[in-house]
């Protein structure tokens, strides 16, 4: 599978405390809701313990239909 990068905006996010048994080790997480610049919407992991701001710009390069894991981007396209 090829890899992809992924550039957005955070819409909204939440921060899953108990997840379920497959992730039980990895919890807590935050779960983002990003608009890519294409305009499709994706779900995604950041790697972060506490959420990024509303609006702020993220990226992730991850494998085609893997679950991202978003970081905030360092530059503007």
């Amino acid at each position: 599978m090829s890899e992809v990068e992924l550039r957005g905006i955070v819409q909204s996010y939440t921060v899953i405390r108990v997840p379920g048994q497959q992730l039980a080790a990895e919890g807590p997480f935050v779960l983002l809701l990003v608009e890519l610049d294409d305009g499709r919407r994706v779900l995604g992991r950041f790697n972060g313990s506490e959420p990024p701001p509303i609006s702020s710009r993220v990226m992730a390069q991850t494998r085609e239909n893997a679950t991202p894991s978003f970081r905030i981007a360092e530059e503007t396209p």
